[in-house]
């Protein structure tokens, strides 16, 4: 299998280029949660209850590898749905209002870049349960890159029948800019992998209403009542679909838009994605109650949709502005279900009314006394 080489490629969590083998559970990271919110009383902290006998979706300020590090004891292939929208290398730096939101410089080092993506996505991997799923968002200056490093971690299929790739989304968006110089670049690519050839899809949940007007080559009946209805013959077979029946969705996403400066979603955040976006990904690759992870929550959306579809989740950012921006949207909602919010200490810390069972397990949290 071809394989992408960078300068100062190793894999830290392996003794061998091979990720069969999983890295240590055993971690000098732990989490220390700060705020516990409860659904019925979702804009002031409370104290969490005592041997935390719910579960409670994780809002985590840290470094992505310390806390993704922090997380395999708990939820080593236990993940679900994993979405990302990790940094771009677009050499910019974004703002949020005045403030810093982060830097996606890398000082035009693109070995540097391909270290870090790849450390983050041997621990994703390791994270993502056997029939779990990956999404990650990129555009045209790293995705080809980040395939080539996704077949390699995740294994190759040559007919996608196996673990590994699945698609490569087109969302395709209108917003402003043009060049004299080239093609105006108007589309991101989203890339889904899968950890085998088990795992969770919903197109009918997403697709397109067939509707009224004409589709290739169909065959259209209007019925007394005015339904309309297609019918089409293959292989000796004649299928019929009503005009609401869904479309099978294809992998070019031309219906979501883009969020404009003035749509009310916008919570001023550098490079904040649309709610439509996340709820179609979270619906056709996830069921209710299952766990969905984003290390680069940014804005919030991932957690904002996961909540509001009945969804587990777990959030991090390492920058503290966005864990704030991502705590009150999601207070501003109705939560279904508490949430913590923690961050990464290099020093175990345990609260002595917990029990030490309780504060390692999925459900336990490490407060600070």
């Amino acid at each position: 299998m071809a394989e992408l080489v960078w300068k100062g490629k190793h894999d830290p969590y392996h003794s061998h280029a091979t990720h069969e083998q999983q890295p240590a559970t055993s971690t000098p990271y732990q989490l220390s949660t700060s705020s516990y919110y409860a659904p019925s009383a979702p804009t002031t902290p409370t104290s969490p209850p005592h041997a935390c006998e719910r579960w409670a979706n994780r809002l985590i300020q840290g470094d992505k590898c310390e806390v993704l590090y922090a997380l395999l004891a708990d939820f080593s292939e236990s993940v679900d749905l994993i979405y990302i929208d990790p940094p771009f290398m677009t050499g910019r730096t974004f703002s949020y209002g005045t403030e810093l939101a982060y830097r996606d410089t890398w000082n035009n080092d693109l070995d540097a870049y391909l270290q870090w993506l790849y450390e983050t996505l041997i621990l994703l991997h390791t994270l993502l349960a056997t029939d779990g799923s990956l999404y990650i968002h990129l555009d045209w200056r790293v995705v080809h890159y980040a395939k080539i490093m996704l077949d390699e971690i995740f294994g190759m299929s040559p007919q996608t029948n196996g673990p590994g790739f699945k698609n490569e989304i087109i969302w395709h968006y209108q917003s402003g800019g043009h060049s004299q110089k080239r093609y105006a670049r108007k589309h991101d690519s989203i890339l889904l992998y899968t950890k085998s050839a088990r795992y969770c899809f919903h197109g009918e949940r997403i697709g397109e209403r067939r509707g009224t007007h004409k589709r290739n080559h169909m065959r259209k009946e209007v019925s007394d009542n005015g339904h309309v209805s297609w019918t089409i013959r293959s292989s000796g077979h004649l299928y019929s679909y009503n005009e609401n029946t869904p479309m099978s969705p294809t992998d070019v996403w031309n219906d979501i838009s883009h969020l404009h400066q003035k749509n009310p979603e916008r919570t001023g955040y550098a490079t904040q994605k649309p709610e439509a976006l996340l709820e179609r990904v979270i619906l056709a690759s996830s069921e209710e109650n299952d766990l969905v992870l984003d290390c680069f929550c940014g804005s919030g959306v991932t957690p904002v949709v996961a909540e509001r579809l009945g969804r587990r989740w777990i959030a991090c950012d390492n920058s503290p502005l966005a864990i704030e921006t991502t705590r009150k949207r999601l207070l501003a909602k109705t939560l279904q279900q508490p949430f913590v919010v923690q961050h990464i200490t290099k020093t175990p810390t345990r609260d002595a009314s917990i029990s030490s069972d309780a504060s390692t397990s999925s459900t336990g949290f490490i407060t600070e006394g």
